[in-house]
């Protein structure tokens, strides 16, 4: 099979849902202090977390503050006896709001296929100014509502979400991007944040632990991504180990297979490929060791 090395070409792709919020962050940008990163359930310092890769050796850090992540793990279950809040319901994910994405420069990733979930930081709470307007998802924003709005969650995800200054707990169901100021990790609607008292101060110190319901039959990551005809598998600034990787895929899967070069990266992609065929595709990748390959157009 024919290995093709082509000029690859970016393009910006912020979801339309978030543009009304994102002018309000940038503004505010200017007159608050973007503070360092939040510490963390794990009691993982910055530096500890800096230094950990995935298998194509990229860099990540735990945890929402950062754009390229991974979500902690919880050692056990929430405990949800006698907290209030929003109806946890075994919908699946979304079609929409579950791409990953880019917001004032930075890249986020979306944690698919997500089963543990916990983590401490900061959450603050948004209100009149957003009431009404479409959520990532597409749903309409209802303040008075037990939403909220996270970074990196697929949606609709469901969390418990604990005061950590009183104590007091909300269900809530993450239908919305954001937050984008600094370390915090979520924002809360008007309805969840006065449940547990963040309201006036405006933020809280917070635990926030995922809630899992029961699907039969999720919705797959290419319906999340709108459907894309190609896979990315690897990135590498060395051509030799790009051209190694494309090797070893060959033996397993029988698509295309291309090396894309941009400012002297190296993207391995497979395609292009059939919808009827790309969940099929992904899976032999991820079997092969590529547990982070996704959907992509070129």
């Amino acid at each position: 099979m024919k290995i093709t090395i082509i000029p690859s070409r970016t393009s910006l792709n912020i979801n339309s849902t978030l543009l009304k919020r994102l002018n309000l962050i940038i503004a505010t940008l200017f007159i608050i202090n973007i503070s360092a990163c939040s510490t963390t359930s794990q009691d993982i310092s910055r530096e500890e977390k800096v230094v950990k890769q995935d298998q194509n050796g990229k860099k990540f850090v735990y945890g929402s503050t950062y754009g390229y992540c991974k979500p902690y793990p919880q050692s056990k279950p929430a405990d949800i006896d006698g907290v209030k809040g929003a109806q946890i319901t075994n919908e699946k994910y979304s079609v929409r709001g579950n791409k990953d994405y880019k917001v004032l420069g930075k890249d986020y990733v979306v944690w698919r296929d997500l089963d543990s979930y916990i983590e401490e930081g900061t959450a603050s709470w948004y209100g009149p100014g957003f009431h009404g307007q479409k959520t990532s998802n597409g749903e309409h924003y209802n303040m008075n509502g037990f939403t909220a709005a996270h970074k990196n969650l697929p949606l609709p995800s469901f969390l418990k979400v604990t005061n950590l200054e009183n104590g007091k707990s909300v269900i809530v169901r993450v239908n919305d991007r954001g937050p984008f100021h600094g370390s915090r990790i979520l924002d809360l609607s008007k309805g969840a944040a006065a449940h547990i008292g963040v309201i006036p101060k405006g933020t809280a110190k917070v635990r926030v632990e995922l809630v899992k319901g029961k699907v039969s039959s999720q919705t797959t990551i290419a319906e999340m991504n709108g459907y894309k005809p190609f896979i990315q598998v690897f990135s590498t600034s060395s051509l030799e180990r790009a051209q190694e990787i494309a090797q070893d895929l060959q033996t397993a899967i029988s698509e295309n297979i291309k090396i894309y070069n941009k400012d002297n990266i190296y993207r391995v992609k497979i395609g292009p490929i059939t919808q009827n065929n790309s969940q099929k595709v992904l899976e032999k990748a991820k079997q092969k060791g590529y547990s982070n390959a996704f959907f992509v157009a070129e």
